[in-house]
């Protein structure tokens, strides 16, 4: 009886410290997730009734990488909603819920992802707290779909990406057998120089019903340049059968710069112009809108922004607006 007690012991021992040898040689590293951005807007002139505190985001997640170059990603986002009668609320939704790999050139995501449709316009532009870019602000993409996206990079100078999504965003589950298809390339010839083309085709969905539609596809060009004391980005996007409406086409030209006058301020400024033609274009809103300000960063991990906003509707007046941004991230 000793004999057996003995011999499950050591068992159970050596089960033991398989067990903990197996954990010790899994490395696993992970890291929180925290966005938040906050604003007071005041209205001047004709929208003087328009002001007040705003948090446009706050989201929170957490991403865990494994081993040999697999990685995953939760977050939850909580963004302020304004509903048709002007009313603004709370609406939570899941951001992202992906699982990412990475090796030899290669990049794969897979689940509710962020795109790369207009990423590299977005972290040139570098201050999404104050502004989204051009095609999310305008309703000509989202910054999240369902799907996979997967790239290569052919070397330094040179790579593709591809992606095969539901097409409706984060919000709306689509089992219709309609997808987006897009596909760009992006080129950084020498240093601070980049180049980037798109081009889209997106299925019009089924649950518009039979009326008249169309599938809509984009395309969109961007070039940038940074040193170290200025960065400068232009863009231009072209949606056809915008919004699934056949022969309305939108047209859209966005520029920005940001100028370093210290190590941890900027100046920066941005011009947007969206145009549309076709049958239905005087039901979309275009016009332009002019950005600028300045930004602070007393540590790594908040900016704050005085700016001012600007927006001239075609056949509208101008409305002016004075805010103060802030971002905290980790």
């Amino acid at each position: 009886m000793r004999k057996i007690l003995i011999l499950i012991g050591l068992l159970l021992g050596n089960k033991v410290c398989f067990a903990q040898k197996a954990e010790q040689t899994f490395p696993f590293t992970g890291k929180p997730i925290l966005t938040l951005f906050a604003n007071y807007k005041a209205g001047l002139g004709n929208a003087n009734n328009s002001s007040g505190f705003n948090l446009d985001r706050a989201f929170i997640g957490y991403e865990g990488f494994f081993t040999k170059g697999f990685s995953a990603k939760v977050i939850m986002n909580v963004e302020t909603l304004v509903e048709d009668n002007g009313t603004a609320k709370f609406n939570g939704y899941l951001k992202n819920a992906q699982v990412d790999w990475k090796g030899q050139g290669i990049f794969v995501s897979v689940g509710l992802v962020n795109l790369k449709q207009f990423s590299e316009q977005e972290n040139f532009w570098g201050h999404r707290y104050i502004f989204k870019s051009f095609q999310e602000e305008y309703g000509i993409a989202f910054c999240e779909d369902i799907g996979i996206i997967a790239g290569y990079e052919f070397s330094r100078m040179i790579a593709v990406d591809v992606a095969l999504t539901n097409g409706e965003g984060r919000r709306l589950k689509n089992m219709d057998n309609r997808y987006k298809y897009g596909a760009g390339i992006t080129l950084k010839p020498t240093d601070g120089l980049i180049l980037r083309l798109y081009g889209d085709i997106y299925n019009t969905p089924k649950y518009l019903g039979t009326g008249e539609t169309d599938d809509q596809y984009s395309v969109a060009a961007f070039a940038g340049y940074r040193c170290n004391r200025f960065s400068l980005g232009a863009e231009y996007n072209r949606a056809f059968n915008f919004k699934f409406a056949p022969g309305t086409d939108v047209n859209g030209y966005s520029g920005y710069t940001t100028i370093n006058i210290a190590p941890k301020m900027n100046l920066y400024g941005r011009f947007d112009l969206l145009d549309a033609v076709g049958k239905d274009a005087g039901t979309i809103n275009t016009g332009h809108a002019i950005i600028a300000g300045f930004e602070y960063s007393p540590i790594k991990q908040i900016r704050i922004s005085p700016n001012y906003q600007t927006w001239k509707a075609n056949g509208g007046s101008r409305e002016n607006f004075l805010l103060l941004n802030v971002e905290c991230k980790l």
